[in-house]
């Protein structure tokens, strides 16, 4: 049978001495603290700093390039792009008269409303592919 006092017994003194400082931390000594902050400060942000700077400079390099590369023409409408769909367009074709200098303003927006409601419904019906 294994000696219950064993299992209290800290085998690690690493370990016995990071247990003693988390349960009663002591000051640092000022070269130790020294040592810490120069070892922080290290050449390692000025490092982070330039490839940071140098990945951004490649990056923006190469979308320079890509501009300057591509046309811009759009591609050739093929057999399998989909339907048609219904564009935003004026509403001058909605009303054939001027407007009226006071009053009418709901009536115009619901006109438009329901227009602009009937070219949605008709896009997504194109887009079902329900004719």
């Amino acid at each position: 049978m294994p000696d219950p006092r064993d299992e209290h017994e800290i085998p690690d003194p690493e370990l016995a001495r990071v247990l003693r400082a988390a349960w009663s931390p002591e000051d640092l000594s000022p070269e130790e603290h020294q040592k810490l902050v120069a070892k922080a400060i290290a050449p390692r942000r000025a490092t982070v700093v330039r490839v940071s700077f140098g990945a951004s400079a490649i990056l923006a390099l190469a979308a320079s390039v890509l501009l300057a590369v591509w046309t811009g023409k759009p591609p050739r409408p093929g057999p399998n792009l989909g339907p048609a769909l219904t564009v935003s367009r004026s509403t001058q074709s909605l009303f054939a008269r001027p407007f009226a200098p006071t009053g009418g303003e709901s009536a115009r927006v619901d006109r438009i409303a329901m227009a602009r409601a009937a070219d949605l419904r008709e896009n997504q019906f194109a887009k079902w592919g329900v004719r």
